[in-house]
């Protein structure tokens, strides 16, 4: 019998790179596969945790409205990550936003029918579980370099991340092609976007960093490690 499960690239290290195909095929299959527009927004902050979804195609940004009403970005995720999960773990309302940075695929599934599978299939729980704690790690690493770095340093630890995950190599360096605009990189570095933009000319001016419209080459990535650090 031919798989039913969607081909899917996932990205390794994600929810469903995890799995075997028989797991991946009978996840997929406990939900529907929908599209979404660049900027739709597929789970909204303080909704109930009824849905869960698995990224097929596409990247998403997850964030939420600080008490001065100001966007953070939290992170993003990648073809074969989980959404949702959180409020499916703990029942209390979501506590961020999910919206679509590009045009998005994802499975859609009831949060109900997703937590009767991982019941009856244990190591699937224990790899939502692996997921789940790295997820913790990493926002407690970046609360600690939010907390002990200037803006220009924090920006230096987005972009090594982003090199580190969506990087190309080039002969100019290494071209990150993510559609992420200045203000979500402020947020996201938790700076103003003025603040940023200033940081990030000082990279251009270093000659670490080169600048397009939603693109970037990153022409010293040992520096800009050095300086997140």
């Amino acid at each position: 019998m031919a798989s039913l499960a969607p081909k899917v690239s996932v990205v390794a290290g994600s929810f469903v790179a995890l799995l075997d195909e028989a797991e991946r095929e009978a996840l997929y299959g406990l939900g529907i596969r929908r599209g979404f527009p660049r900027g739709a927004l597929l789970l909204f902050e303080q909704e109930p945790g009824e849905r869960v979804m698995i990224l097929l195609a596409g990247r998403v940004k997850i964030s939420r409205v600080g008490e001065d009403g100001r966007e953070m970005l939290l992170g993003i995720r990648d073809p074969g990550d989980v959404l949702g999960e959180l409020a499916f773990v703990d029942g209390h309302p979501r506590i961020a936003s999910a919206t679509a940075l590009e045009e998005v695929e994802a499975v859609v599934m009831p949060a109900s029918r997703f937590r009767a599978h991982l019941e009856t299939t244990p190591r699937i729980a224990v790899v939502l579980l692996e997921v789940v704690t790295q997820r913790v790690r990493d926002a407690t690493v970046k609360l600690s370099q939010a907390g002990a770095s200037d803006v220009i340093g924090r920006l230096a630890a987005r972009i090594v991340e982003l090199a580190e995950r969506y990087g190309v190599a080039s002969d100019d360096g290494l071209v990150i092609a993510l559609p992420l605009s200045q203000d979500e990189l402020a947020a996201w570095t938790g700076a103003s976007r003025a603040a940023v933009a200033h940081a990030l000319q000082t990279l251009r001016t270093l000659g670490w960093v080169q600048t397009a419209r939603r693109s970037m080459v990153v022409t010293d990535l040992d520096a800009l490690r050095a300086r997140a650090a």
